[in-house]
């Protein structure tokens, strides 16, 4: 008896962590349309616990950023532009690039400044190799984004498919290895019958359309909410 409740504790435990984490990392990856940066590195400053980088952004941001810098001390990683005098609201991403040279993710920072010349510091995750800066928003003046990440709409079809095959087997399993917990000498019955066989097929087929409707209405809500910080 304890195998069955071993098995079906497995059963659950593994058909999570594939269609919440393993499935999810294979197939609805954000793509992002920054391929490289094209920022400059004008000075490099070496200190005692770490190191401070000078960099320009690309030529047409540079009348709003002027520079910025990236600083590692003590394995913290953090940024902090150097920005027009003028500017009152500034909007920008930051495309951090791994040692890959590929881009993991993308800060929105919306702020309003409050100390003339610069903005506040921002904390960069530790595997952030490099960075790129575009500019969304100066002053009410807004640019089109490049950096938004959409999931490929093949990717997201083989995630629902899979998903649904993972959840339509997983049923399956719990049924049985309820029956043999549960059903007694009855439970060869219950396995075969075809009446609780039409409602396991009619439970997996509900909970795959449950998935499908939660797929869909993430990529949504993904494709018009960046993630991002606000500091009005």
């Amino acid at each position: 008896m304890l195998v069955w409740y071993a098995l079906l504790a497995l059963t659950l435990g593994l058909a999570v962590i594939i269609s919440s984490v393993i499935l999810p990392r294979m197939y609805l990856k954000s793509r992002y349309k920054l391929i490289k940066s094209e920022d400059r590195g004008i000075k490099k400053i070496m200190e005692k616990n770490g190191q401070t980088l000078v960099l320009e952004p690309a030529v047409k941001w540079r009348k709003y950023i002027k520079q910025y810098i990236l600083s590692e001390r003590g394995g913290k990683k953090q940024l902090m532009c150097k920005i027009n005098d003028e500017i009152e609201y500034l909007s920008y991403d930051i495309a951090l690039f791994n040692n890959r040279d590929k881009v993991f993710d993308v800060i929105t920072i919306k702020e309003r400044i409050d100390k003339e010349g610069f903005t506040k510091t921002v904390d960069l995750p530790e595997e952030t190799s490099y960075v790129a800066l575009h500019v969304n928003a100066v002053d009410g003046v807004e640019f089109p984004s490049l950096m938004t990440g959409k999931v490929k709409a093949g990717s997201a079809v083989k995630f629902i498919l899979l998903c649904s095959l993972c959840i339509f087997m997983e049923t399956f399993c719990v049924k049985v290895c309820c029956a043999q917990i549960f059903g007694g000498i009855f439970r060869e019955v219950f396995i075969l019958n075809l009446e609780s066989t039409l409602v396991t097929i009619a439970i997996s087929l509900f909970l795959i359309l449950i998935n499908v409707g939660a797929t869909i209405l993430t990529l949504l809500i993904r494709g018009q909410k960046k993630s991002g910080w606000d500091r009005l």
